[in-house]
């Protein structure tokens, strides 16, 4: 990745004395996500007849301190498919029709059908990271010379398409079919695997320290900042295709409407929905609802630790919304986010209380379902403090409503309306099959806000919004909603930094006094004791105490060398920092000046 070595790729077979073939391949991919190693591995043995055809895998995967197993066995046209993870296992059936290969009968299919450039095969497999059967094309496009350990491999060049993926891989194979050298793209950017005869290969503990610009290509930044975001009412976003031929996912939810598509652009409108009635719990286990109330690999409601945490939260609540609610504040009370996991089941987050936006929405899908209130997972982009990036959140069915709660970017109530989904599911396979229509989005588009409408209000973006103005002492961003004044002897800096930095606009002073606004409305308190947790975070030790600065209430700590201000105007929460010899008086000089427009 980003041509460092970020892992390893292994491939070996075993032929018996009948003519089966048993295929072992292993990955291991290690990066470092913002400060955070990351680990990916996989290890999967495929079980082939004599002729190529699949009759069973067996594949241990994992991105997390947890593994989870997979077992295929193929009876005909039907796969009995079972996942285990956390001390469960979960049993499910798929049919598939034709010919169904494992990467032998691949290998041979390609060789006998790819002769000539343009020539194209098409076979059936088995994909243990999706869960599912998919369809692989293989076109060959060139022949190539490719340097293995810096000697020259004469290589087909093949232009290769998985149905369940968005964008195309390239892989260079050699005249008996194995891989010399593979490119395969990644929200994180194209990872290269390249064929070495060397036992050993240097991969760094660490795992590859990706530059900044690795992580902006799968975000967009806002083209103005919103006020109140997590209040945020209804929402219109233009969503500009960079690469039209990938089409499209589906946009279709309860609370989203394409008002206009084209080939290259859908102007799409989200509106926060309220419940019409609060429901009962527990929700009968009808066929119907079955999918979105029975546990499967990752919405594992039948572990333990999850339904005591249920338990514990909902107790005899019958209210089915209070308890939802209820469920969400807990959750984003007791987890803590964690970069360096990226997919885990409930059973782990359940014990560990860390992950990312999906570990959060496992927890909350399974302890809704623990619960007896049906549940699903939705995923798709959501605005957080100044850009868009992918985000993982729950429904719950409530009377006969979907609707939408957020464990990792809390709002006391439903999500709000500044995000939209691409695929929403019950996850009844264990997998995260219908993940990939994310891909055709990830670093392929452009997202214009143009109108949203929080506390009633409904505010209209001119397309040359500007995000801020300075007008000598003064700095204003209008569409978040905030005007603050400087010092004559002070100096602007550190513009309107975006998410994970949380600085508005800094100061300095000319005895390298610094002072900053911050807003930190990504996630709204769920308490006034997380005013205590975020001066800790801070590194700020002291009394709290309440200043008030003409119709404005805060909280205040300071240290000798250190103060910080938290404000909290609806669903806007400010911070303001100060470093220096009088850094209490600098801030409430500064605090003075603001001006927050509601």
């Amino acid at each position: 990745m980003d041509a460092k070595p970020a892992g390893t790729y292994r491939e070996s077979r075993n032929v018996g004395a009948d003519g089966k073939v048993t295929t072992r391949i292993e990955t291991d991919l290690i990066f470092n996500r913002m400060g955070t190693k990351l680990e990916i591995k996989s290890d999967t043995q495929y079980h082939e007849d004599a002729k190529g055809n699949l009759q069973a895998l067996e594949s241990t995967i994992s991105s997390s301190a947890q593994a989870t197993s997979v077992a295929v066995t193929v009876n005909g046209n039907s796969l009995a498919i079972n996942t285990s993870t956390g001390g469960k296992t979960y049993e499910r059936n798929q049919t598939f029709s034709g010919a169904l290969l494992g990467p032998e009968g691949g290998r041979q299919l390609t060789l006998s059908q790819l002769h000539k450039e343009r020539d194209s095969t098409s076979y059936q497999t088995f994909s243990p990271e999706l869960g599912s059967v998919v369809t692989i094309t293989d076109t060959l496009v060139a022949r190539e010379l490719v340097a293995v350990d810096g000697q020259p491999v004469a290589a087909n060049k093949i232009e290769q398409t998985m149905s369940a993926m968005p964008d195309k891989s390239v892989v260079w194979l050699d005249e008996q079919g194995w891989m010399v050298r593979q490119i395969t793209p990644s929200p994180l950017g194209d990872i290269e695997a390249v064929r070495s005869e060397k036992n050993e290969v240097n991969v760094p503990a660490e795992g590859v320290t990706l530059p900044e610009e690795t992580f902006s290509h799968s975000i967009v930044t806002a083209n103005v900042r919103l006020p109140q975001e997590r209040l945020i009412e209804r929402m219109r976003l233009k969503i500009t295709q960079k690469k039209p031929d990938l089409g499209w996912p589906d946009f279709s939810a309860e609370n989203q409407t394409v008002v206009e598509k084209t080939r290259d652009h859908v102007i799409l409108e989200i509106r926060r929905p309220e419940p019409k009635s609060h429901g009962t719990r527990p929700v009968a286990m009808t066929d119907r609802l079955r999918p979105f109330l029975a546990p499967n690999a990752l919405l594992q409601s039948d572990d333990q630790s999850v339904i005591d945490i249920a338990k514990q939260v909902a107790g005899a609540n019958q209210d089915a919304w209070a308890t939802a609610l209820a469920l969400q504040r807990w959750t984003n009370d007791n987890m803590h986010f964690d970069l360096g996991i990226a997919v885990a089941p409930a059973s782990e987050v359940a014990k560990n209380r860390r992950g990312t936006c999906f570990g959060y929405s496992m927890l909350l899908g399974s302890l809704a379902r623990a619960a007896g209130i049906p549940s699903r997972i939705r995923m798709g982009f959501v605005y957080a403090g100044g850009i868009w990036g992918g985000h993982a959140w729950v429904d719950v069915l409530i009377g006969d409503e979907w609707i939408p709660i957020d464990g990792a970017l809390y709002t006391p109530g439903p999500a709000d309306a500044a995000r939209f989904s691409v695929f929403d599911s019950a996850l009844e396979d264990g997998t995260l099959g219908g993940i990939a229509s994310l891909g055709q989005l990830f670093g392929n588009v452009d997202i214009s806000i143009l109108e949203y409408t929080v506390a009633g209000k409904t505010v209209r973006v001119p397309p040359d919004a500007r995000p801020y103005t300075i007008e000598g002492n003064t700095y204003r961003k209008p569409w978040i909603g905030i005007t603050v004044k400087k010092r004559d002897s002070y100096s602007f800096s550190g513009f309107d930094l975006k998410w994970p930095q949380t600085t508005l606009i800094a100061m300095y002073g000319p005895q390298k006094q610094r002072i900053e606004i911050h807003n930190l409305s990504v996630s709204l308190p769920t308490s006034p004791s997380d005013v205590n947790k975020i001066f800790e975070e801070e590194g700020i030790q002291g009394n709290v105490s309440k200043v008030r600065m003409g119709r404005y209430e805060g909280s205040i700590i300071s240290s000798p060398d250190k103060t910080a201000l938290l404000m909290q105007e609806g669903g806007s929460v400010w911070m303001l920092t100060a470093a220096g010899a009088n850094s209490k008086g600098d801030l409430l000089k500064v605090a003075e000046t603001i001006r927050l427009d509601k």
